[in-house]
């Protein structure tokens, strides 16, 4: 299993790396590869959102990048992916479902995020802090328990 997590890795870099001179504002935020069908997801994120002409751009802007691949191309959603310390910092206090290399999917709270050396500080439920290493996640997303609150808190309004 740590095979497939490298690749898409090695995969988010090499997009990531593609992606940068011709949209600099565009942060490539997870990439998710489905072997059995030879599908790229590529989640993207910017300061003034992401729409479908964003999408469009994206996808020509990387397409030679992973040209074995059925490419798609799409905004993070509300339950967005984290792999970044600024990631993080959103999101401090907040419940995040999260994967770690040889372990099971666990919820927890985001205590503290400093720097990419530092690792993520989260608390399970009921449960003592601890360090989580940068480089020991695979998976983490935002768990969003209230949509409709979380949109509003978006667009600075109430729910």
């Amino acid at each position: 299993m740590a095979r497939h997590f490298d690749r898409e890795r090695e995969l988010h870099g090499r997009i990531a790396a593609a992606l940068a001179p011709a949209l600099p504002a565009i942060e490539v935020l997870e990439v998710e590869l489905n072997d059995p069908q030879e599908k790229v997801t590529v989640f993207i994120d910017s300061p003034d959102g992401i729409g479908l002409e964003d999408c469009e751009a994206v996808t020509h802007a990387i397409r030679d990048t992973c040209p074995d691949f059925e490419l798609e191309v799409s905004s993070p959603g509300i339950e967005r992916p984290l792999r970044a310390p600024d990631h993080f910092r959103e999101v401090i206090g907040e419940k995040v479902r999260m994967r770690q290399e040889g372990r099971h999917r666990a919820s927890v709270v985001v205590v503290e995020a400093v720097d990419e050396t530092s690792g993520v500080t989260v608390r399970p439920e009921g449960g003592e802090s601890r360090v989580v290493p940068f480089e020991e996640l695979v998976r983490c997303r935002l768990v969003v328990e209230d949509p409709f609150a979380a949109a509003a808190a978006r667009k600075g309004g109430r729910a």
